[in-house]
């Protein structure tokens, strides 16, 4: 009887689910205070979705956003009309 080893299944990650966005660009401003946002992203594995986000840099119609997304944070380029502005809760309050 030929003798078998055992060996632990292997099962490759799947690959991450990566926002899609646009080129940079060539010299955006930094945006004082980090407006709390609405981000309408695509994302390479599960379509377009809408996260909580701020934005950091904008150049004319184009903003540059930080936004957590099943629990990773990303940073993207995306056109302006992919956004709208959110209220946040004053500290404090119940």
């Amino acid at each position: 009887m030929p003798e078998h080893r055992w060996a632990p299944p292997s099962h490759p990650d799947p690959p991450e689910d990566q926002p899609l966005g646009i080129a940079a660009p060539p010299a955006p401003d930094r945006v004082s205070g980090y407006p709390a946002v609405w981000v309408r992203v695509e994302f390479t594995r599960s379509g377009l979705q809408t996260c909580p986000g701020f934005v950091e840099q904008a150049d004319g119609d184009v903003v540059y956003v930080q936004l957590v997304h099943m629990g990773f944070v990303h940073h993207v380029w995306l056109p302006i009309d992919r956004i709208k502005k959110r209220a946040l809760k004053p500290q404090g309050c119940p």
